[in-house]
């Protein structure tokens, strides 16, 4: 068990900055543990670092958890639309997660509900093959414009075999126009699936309404492999996506030690493949 650090892990903008801290102020009033998550995502020419996301899981929130996770959603600034929405999921919900992304053209707020129990529910009742179900739900909007958002579905498919998951990623980044990127994609879980069982890799499938994005999240915690590991592979990646190495090493080596954690990948909103790296999720306390 760690401290997180005092001062939230950004920032570029003063959006990120007005938005983040008075969050971190409310989980740190709430005296549980947080789980930490970070990722930098790769897409052509453009790194993004600056993303983080903090879990909280809901039974440790002590005298009216729906009320604080309200009262943290509000001061997101959380579009209106997506309240209702929100807390109509939440009593369902064992984790909420929030979070920031900034991004080219500013910072996006994230708000997420992790519905775990649901995962041994379709486990119970198909132990075989157990049938699709939503494992996350998405809520996103521009700290700036709350009029540009978009809710976002993982649609989690269990136990699927190393085969199924490498034809399903090829659904979401055709393999004659991204074969390169696709082709890093598979490396990860085939890396990830010399340590572990397929059943220990996750693959949710991720869509929006009303959105062009088609993309992928895949779940490999349990494979305990270090981005070092890993760094011919994400050497490759710099080269697809044209990042030069020092901009990559000056995000890269601080944490080269931390346990990836899942990848995702596709294409975004604006038609472009993506790929990103989330890794090292720990149990902090704000201090």
């Amino acid at each position: 068990m760690r401290s997180l650090i005092q001062n939230p892990p950004f920032s570029k903008t003063d959006k990120t900055a007005e938005k983040a801290g008075p969050l971190f102020q409310l989980i740190k009033n709430l005296d549980v543990e947080v789980g930490y998550e970070r990722s930098f995502k790769m897409s052509n020419k453009t790194l993004l670092g600056t993303r983080f996301l903090l879990g909280i899981k809901k039974d440790t929130i002590r005298g009216g958890a729906h009320e604080k996770v309200l009262e943290m959603c509000t001061q997101l600034d959380m579009p209106d639309n997506f309240l209702e929405n929100f807390l109509g999921y939440l009593s369902e919900a064992n984790v909420v997660l929030f979070g920031f992304e900034e991004n080219e053209r500013g910072c996006i707020c994230k708000a997420y509900l992790e519905f775990g129990s649901r995962f041994e529910k379709e486990i119970k009742k198909k132990p075989y093959r157990p049938d699709p179900f939503l494992f996350h739900l998405g809520f996103k909007w521009d700290a700036e414009d709350r009029t540009k958002h978009a809710v976002t579905r993982y649609t989690c498919f269990p136990l699927l075999s190393v085969e199924a998951i490498l034809e399903r990623m090829s659904k979401m980044l055709d393999p004659h126009q991204y074969e390169s990127s696709l082709g890093l994609a598979k490396e990860f879980v085939h890396a990830a699936s010399n340590r572990v069982p397929h059943h220990d890799i996750l693959f949710l499938d991720v869509n929006e309404d009303n959105s062009s994005r088609r993309s992928f999240d895949i779940n490999m915690y349990r494979a305990d492999l270090r981005l070092e590991e890993l760094y011919l592979i994400l050497s490759s990646m710099c080269r697809r996506y044209s990042i030069p190495s020092e901009e990559f090493h000056m995000l890269y080596d601080p944490v080269k030690t931390e346990i990836l954690g899942h990848l995702g990948g596709g294409i975004d909103r604006e038609g472009r493949d993506y790929l990103t790296v989330y890794y090292g999720v720990e149990g902090y306390y704000i201090p």
